[in-house]
């Protein structure tokens, strides 16, 4: 595989978790009515946010050097300070909620991955010392949920329960990503996809309902209402469950140079930007418009078009200062 293939298929990943993100926000609106669109939220969210962080983790460093602290504080830290600002006075003034009384300790709704990557690339350097990482981390997951003060402040619960998520990212071995894929490696991917859509299914049609907070691994077994043991076996089934789906979607995502190449290779632009949109198109009502399987579909095509439309090269330009800032010092 050549050196551009290897890097279009990691930009595929990228381009296609990003846009996943984004249909899966536009779903939201929709879940209370539409069972269609509660399947295929679940099976997005078995998989794309543990995802994010292995990829992640597999092209972060472990180093404490000054630049390393540099990248992390003006590509994460900063970035999440402005937007913080930005969607906190968006909610209060535009959507009309009022000011949150948490906003100074709690990032706002998609920004918590921000803080949580800072966290994750901070911490990387020390448990890379320890003898087993990927086992520490498992065990910092599964013992966070045993914490009642573990959940929505300083995006904590997530912090840990994806932590995992990332190590593995760290340690996964390049060649094993990026490998040439085997019509049974196809085919295994495949059965996990069509595993996590069974599962979307069934939550759809009430047959298995757990609470959507299990996915979000934003609180703690006693807010869950699940035992200690009960806590720690679906947490873990579940991060194995989305290392699987994660393993499948680089088994069967595209390899040459295509349209998810460009939307990854700028993907932080819509992440950011997309809440705005989402939110202020369902405040106008418009969502409101959207019923049954057309309207689902509808929802989701509008979700990728808009991941689109936000990486456009004009949009990137135009917003680069917002979550690039240090380019406005360097300038300077």
């Amino acid at each position: 595989m050549t050196t551009s293939a290897r890097v279009s298929l990691l930009e595929n990943v990228r381009g296609l978790l990003i846009a996943l993100v984004v249909m899966g926000h536009s779903l939201e609106p929709l879940l209370a009515r539409e069972p269609l669109a509660r399947a295929l939220y679940t099976a997005i969210y078995l998989f794309h946010i543990p995802a994010f962080a292995f990829l992640s983790g597999h092209l972060s460093r472990a180093e404490w050097s000054r630049k390393a602290l540099a990248n992390i504080a003006w590509s994460l830290l900063a970035p999440l300070v402005i937007f913080q600002a930005l969607y906190v006075a968006f909610d209060a003034w535009v959507l009309g909620r009022g000011l949150s009384r948490v906003w100074l300790v709690q990032p706002y709704w998609l920004l918590w991955f921000l803080w949580s990557l800072a966290c994750w690339r901070l911490v990387l350097p020390l448990i890379r010392r320890l003898p087993a990482p990927f086992a520490v981390s498992v065990i910092v997951a599964l013992g966070a949920g045993l914490l009642p003060w573990v959940g929505y402040l300083f995006g904590l619960s997530r912090t840990l329960v994806f932590f995992p998520c990332f190590i593995a990212g760290h340690l996964a071995r390049r060649e094993w990503l990026l490998q040439n894929t085997s019509r049974h490696r196809a085919l295994a991917g495949a059965l996990f996809i069509a595993l996590g859509i069974f599962v979307g299914l069934m939550v759809a049609e009430r047959l298995a309902a757990p609470n959507p907070q299990w996915l979000y691994g934003s609180a703690s077994y006693p807010a869950l209402g699940a035992a200690p043991i009960t806590g720690m076996a679906m947490r873990f089934g579940l991060l194995g469950c989305s290392l699987a789906l994660t393993w499948a979607v680089f088994m069967l995502c595209p390899r040459n140079i295509n349209i998810l190449t460009g939307l990854g290779g700028r993907s932080l632009a819509p992440f950011l930007l997309h809440g705005f949109v989402v939110r202020g198109v369902e405040k106008a009502g418009g969502f409101a418009l959207l019923s049954g399987i057309p309207g689902v579909l509808l929802a989701l095509a509008g979700g990728a078009a808009l991941a689109l439309l936000l990486s456009h090269p004009f949009i990137v330009g135009l917003t680069r200062p917002l979550w690039e800032p240090r380019r406005l010092f360097d300038r300077v």
